[in-house]
Order: structure tokens, then C-alpha cells, then sequence
């Protein structure tokens, strides 16, 4: 009898341990190890690497990462080429279920981690323990109740922190990361801008941005030693003794000062 009674409970105990061993679905799951990094990433509907026009001074640094040192700055109204881009999770969007969601295999209360965003509504998310890229998440209202499209069966109840890190390389050559802060334009290939078709031409980017006094001095400057400037200088001067001799003659003769050098105020045609 006592052998029999040791067979029952050693056998009760084999089931126990057993049983113990085998993961339900209420098992906690590690969440992925963070910093989460994409590389090659360009986290919007038509975000595109491109020629890029500089909406406000930017400095370049020799990394993404930490430890990182300056090697150029850019400045507004510059063209520049971006080549690649990192994002960097530091901590995801945490979002809770409302609503099953047969899909995911997920239940009220359950959380979803959201990570890089793709696009119209599209994102990186974790659930169950599993990636799933390239996710629609348009089922998903932000903290401030927008953004849900269908459903609305989960909301956001903490904002992660993220950030985008491209690599450009400027006209002179020079290649240095700067953290995207709606610093570039033209990075959308589907905005419908015309001047980014072509970036470099006058109309679509110095043109229209605002220049100093000082940088157009250098530039003047610059223009007037080369070949070409040279020849347009001369027929200038040839053609302003010839059309403002005597304004010339009347400035110099009405000049209560030295009229060595003297200013003009000149009305230019657009031709």
C-alpha cells in the first residue's frame, strides 16, 4: 500500500512540473531591446533621398551616434543631396486595445507598441510578441483623438521618443548627418512642388529665398574675376559713360565733400 500511495504522488507531481513548463497566452513577453534602429529610413508616403533645398541654417555632424563632432554647417536656400537615413526607437508609442482585434489575436486591455512610422497611417508595431512591418494602423486614435480611420479600436496612451537622422552631401563634396527637423525641403517626391523638380536652377532656389547685402557683394565679386564677367563689366561701364555722363558730371560738381568715390541710386529695367 505505502508503495502504491508513492507511485500516485510521485506521478501527480511529474504532471505538476509538466504543466508548469507549458507558455499560455497570458505569459509575459520580453519587449524588443531598445534602441530600436532602421537603417536606410525614410518614414513617410513619398519620402524620397534626393536633391533637398535647406529651409534654415543646419549643422553637419560626422555621426548619428553619440560622441559626435561638427565637420560643416549649410545655410539657408543651399542645395544639398541626401543619401540615407537612420531612425532610432529610444522608447515606442505605447498603445492599449479597446476592442478585440481577431487579426493581432488581441484582446481589451491588451498593449501595442508602435515604432517607426511608414505612412498614411502605417507603422512598425509589436504585439503578441511578434513584428509586424509595414502595419496599418489607421484602427488607431492619437492622444489628442485624431488620426483613427476605421474601427477605432485601440488608442495611444504614451508618446515614445524617436528620432530621424539623414546624411547629405553638400556641393563642395562634404558628407555630414543632421537630425530631420522640417529643416529640407523637397524630401517629398509626391508634394507636387515644381521647384523641386529642379533645385539647383535660380527660380526654384536662390531666387526666391532672401540674400544679404554682404552675400551679394561676394558674389558679385566672384562673378565679376571670371572670363565672363569680365567681358559684362566692361560693356556695363562702357554703356554707364554713355548713358549717366551727366548725372556722373552733376554728382561730382554738387558734392559738398570729397567726390573720389561716391554712391548712385540706379533704377534697373528686368532685362
Amino acid at each position: 500500500m505505502a508503495r502504491l500511495r508513492f507511485l500516485v504522488i510521485l506521478s501527480l507531481g511529474a504532471t505538476s512540473l509538466f504543466a508548469a513548463q507549458i507558455p499560455t497566452d497570458k505569459s509575459p513577453t520580453a519587449e524588443p531591446l531598445l534602441p530600436v534602429i532602421d537603417y536606410k529610413a525614410c518614414p513617410f508616403e513619398g519620402c524620397t533621398f534626393r536633391k533637398w533645398i535647406v529651409t534654415k541654417d543646419v549643422t553637419l555632424y560626422s555621426t548619428w551616434k553619440e560622441g559626435r563632432e561638427s565637420v560643416a554647417a549649410v545655410k539657408n536656400g543651399q542645395v544639398v543631396t541626401g543619401l540615407t537615413g537612420v531612425h532610432i526607437t529610444y522608447a515606442p508609442d505605447r498603445v492599449q486595445v479597446l476592442q478585440p482585434l481577431p487579426e493581432l489575436r488581441l484582446q481589451a486591455g491588451d498593449i501595442i507598441l508602435r515604432y517607426m512610422y511608414r505612412g498614411e497611417g502605417f507603422a512598425d508595431i509589436w504585439a503578441k510578441g511578434q513584428w509586424r512591418r509595414e502595419y496599418d494602423c489607421t484602427f488607431i486614435t492619437e492622444k489628442d483623438n485624431a488620426g483613427c480611420l476605421r474601427d477605432c479600436a485601440a488608442k495611444v496612451i504614451s508618446e515614445g521618443r524617436k528620432d530621424w537622422w539623414v546624411q547629405v552631401k553638400t556641393s563642395e563634396g562634404l558628407i555630414g548627418w543632421a537630425k530631420a527637423e522640417d529643416q529640407f525641403d523637397c524630401m517629398d517626391s509626391l508634394g507636387g512642388d515644381s521647384k523641386c523638380d529642379n533645385p539647383e536652377s535660380p527660380s526654384s532656389s536662390a531666387a526666391e529665398m532672401p540674400t544679404s547685402i554682404e552675400d551679394a557683394r561676394i558674389h558679385v565679386e566672384a562673378n565679376l574675376r571670371s572670363p565672363e564677367g569680365k567681358a559684362y563689366d566692361a560693356k556695363v561701364g562702357a554703356e554707364f559713360t554713355q548713358k549717366h555722363s551727366e548725372t556722373a558730371r552733376f554728382c561730382k560738381e554738387s558734392g559738398a565733400d570729397g567726390t573720389e568715390n561716391f554712391w548712385m541710386l540706379l533704377k534697373l529695367a528686368a532685362n
